[in-house]
């Protein structure tokens, strides 16, 4: 079991961006109550964020059991990129 003292608190990156990018991979922007995440396709942050306080059983159930799958969908976005950057 890892001890608090094994990991400095100063160390650790900030909780709400983190958990902002978590949001952005996961596409929680769909389903977040603030109208700015929908309407710009992507988290905007905030304390939480919202969408996280508001559906965290979705970001846990997201991590416990889909990770491939959203891996698979990422790696084949870049996939469609890198192609699109050789055209």
């Amino acid at each position: 079991m890892i001890q608090d003292t094994d990991i400095p608190l100063f160390d650790m990156p900030d909780f709400d961006d983190t958990l902002r990018r978590l949001s952005d991979l996961l596409m929680a922007h769909r389903i977040c109550r603030r109208r700015t995440c929908r309407k710009n396709e992507g988290c905007q942050g905030g304390y939480g964020p919202p969408c996280y306080l508001q559906q965290r059983q979705l970001f846990a159930d997201a991590v416990r059991f889909e990770l491939d799958e959203y891996r698979e969908f990422w790696h084949r976005q870049r996939a469609v990129a890198k192609a699109a950057l050789r055209r």
